[in-house]
């Protein structure tokens, strides 16, 4: 992948014809990748061929960088379609570009078209509450395609979607047409909504568009649970119209015909094992989904078979400790094929420990398994165990891990990684780690010119991020210096600007405020949680030295 440490090496024309082909390829870069690619990009100035560059790339810009190429309405029009979750949701970034929209589209209220609507394209989904409802249906179509929502905007769509006075008309008038345009906000629809839409549309849609739309199978079970009789009935055997055939296990609708309690009975005398992966992705109810695990519970009481334990999917958020303690889970796929169902803390760690008790290793295999995601579950003697070698084959990043954690993992990538130490690549390689760095090799890094992120530098180890100069933060980040200045009011970057001179952050240009002034003394003690990699605190005492003060007490010596 493309990286900072990699791109300070080309030349700014090689960057910019690097950029290009991206765009062509349509490669994904994350936040800090196009933070840095950006910077090389306009190194000698704004290009004049901005479309040619990946769109993403303008959520860095400002409508002015993009006057030679466009309107700012040609440019907003861009950042539209642009993957805007690339910023943080809340960040001042992704607000001032809003901002800026709706000065360029002159939308002086609150209430949007629908031609500014089609202009502000993923950015309507920051638009608030208040805009929603002052839109009426306008909004619609495009907040459809959007990835999550604040409370005030669902409260707000459903408001919109009520009321009935919308392009799509009332719900009680929708088709299954409707809904597939509207496909992205049937999470946001509450039972009051989904209850009026006909039933008829509701089972059209699942059988036609479901499979096509974004939602996850959870999303489509709330729509499964308004088709379903509100009332269960207590179900005395399988009904023979109800008896579970070949059929019906491939039928991705088969959630609609069974209650939990018909479910729970019809399949009894069917065997699931060769079924269970693909019924395990229709869109069952949680208390169906109970009623599938009570099945497997009481056909399997002394445990399940290793052969289905991969296989849960959505059953695993009703495994219980007592579950797992009767699994033989040995091999690594098995393992890795009960984590990739996501399961809470407290379940994957009963999981592998669960493994780990058969005497297996934690290699690079079963490392990989576990993932950046639960890594940080393993206790000391655990990670004591890992071979060094193992990290070379691992894709981890326990960053988020704690502190003695952290310095485990470091001390172990740093061995691992230590015959590629001259190499361009080690930066790469040991990076996720460095959160357990201490301060001098975190200062051996500096000659190798890495332009650190930001966001790896505010994750480096308290006591070692505390005693870097100002120059060395400098040499560390390089072009990405200047992205401090966003991080200087959060910790732990505001307790690092408090401890340095003032003057000496002047001299690194990058808008740093908030060091000590001349004449006053800094006293600072950052306090550091252990274990957990807890933001830095600091008690600061800044005493003024008054020369008037001094002179007049040095005066009293002389006199007396």
């Amino acid at each position: 992948g493309f990286t900072c440490a990699a791109a300070s090496e080309m030349e700014a024309e090689r960057v910019q014809e690097l950029a290009k082909v991206m765009k062509k390829k349509n490669v994904k870069l994350g936040e800090d990748q196009l933070s840095c690619l950006v910077k090389m990009v306009t190194l000698h100035g704004i290009p004049k061929d901005l479309d040619n560059y990946p769109r993403d790339l303008l959520l860095f810009l400002s409508p002015s960088d993009y006057a030679a190429t466009g309107s700012c309405r040609q440019y907003f029009a861009s950042i539209g379609e642009a993957n805007l979750d690339v910023l943080q949701r809340e960040s001042s970034q992704r607000k001032q570009l809003l901002l800026e929209a709706l000065i360029c589209l002159k939308i002086p209220g609150t209430q949007v078209n629908e031609e500014n609507a089609e202009v502000l394209g993923r950015l309507v989904c920051d638009l608030g509450g208040e805009y929603i409802r002052s839109s009426g249906g306008n909004l619609l179509k495009q907040l459809s395609q959007c990835e999550s929502f604040l409370p005030d905007q669902e409260e707000a769509i459903r408001s919109v979607v009520s009321s009935g006075n919308t392009t799509f008309g009332p719900p009680v008038a929708w088709t299954a047409f409707t809904l597939n345009e509207l496909s992205g906000l049937i999470p946001v629809f509450d039972h009051s909504i989904l209850q009026k839409i006909p039933k008829s549309a509701l089972t059209l849609w699942l059988k036609n568009f479901a499979h096509d739309s974004p939602l996850s199978r959870e999303q489509l079970a709330t729509v499964v649970e308004e088709l379903l009789p509100t009332r269960h009935k207590r179900a005395d055997g399988c009904q023979p119209d109800k008896r579970i055939t070949e059929a019906v296990l491939n039928d991705d609708l088969m959630p609609i015909y069974y209650t939990p309690e018909q479910l729970h009975a019809c399949l009894r005398n069917v065997s699931l094992e060769n079924h269970l992966s693909r019924i395990l992705t229709y869109a069952f109810s949680i208390p169906q989904l109970a009623a599938l695990k009570r099945n497997l519970d009481e056909k399997y009481p002394d445990g399940y078979p290793a052969s289905l334990l991969p296989k849960l999917g959505p059953l695993t958020s009703f495994v219980t400790s007592e579950d797992v303690s009767k699994w033989k889970i040995t091999s690594p796929d098995t393992l890795a094929g009960l984590l990739r169902n996501q399961p809470s803390d407290d379940q994957a760690s009963a999981i592998i420990k669960r493994y780990l008790s058969f005497g297996n290793a934690l290699n690079a295999t079963v490392l990989n398994a576990i993932g950046t995601r639960y890594v940080c579950l393993l206790n000391a003697t655990d990670l004591n165990s890992i071979d060094p070698s193992s990290l070379k084959l691992a894709s981890l990043d326990p960053s988020a891990c704690s502190q003695p954690t952290k310095d485990i993992f470091y001390a172990k990538a740093k061995r691992a990684f230590s015959d590629q130490y001259y190499l361009p690549a080690y930066y790469k390689l040991i990076e996720p780690y460095l959160g357990g760095a201490p301060a001098e090799d975190l200062r051996a890094l500096i000659k190798d010119n890495v332009n650190m992120d930001v966001s790896t530098f505010v994750k480096l180890r308290g006591d070692s991020l505390m005693s870097l100069t100002p120059s060395e933060v400098q040499g560390l980040l390089g072009v990405n210096l200047r992205d401090l200045q966003k991080w200087q009011n959060q910790s732990p970057v505001r307790e690092w600007v408090q401890a340095q001179k003032q003057s000496e952050l002047d001299k690194l240009y990058a808008g740093l405020t908030g060091g000590t002034q001349e004449g006053y003394m800094n006293i600072v003690t950052p306090k550091f949680q252990t274990p957990s990699s807890a933001s830095l605190r600091t008690v600061a005492v800044a005493l003024h030295v008054l020369p008037a003060l001094l002179l007049s007490f040095l005066m009293m010596l002389v006199l007396s």
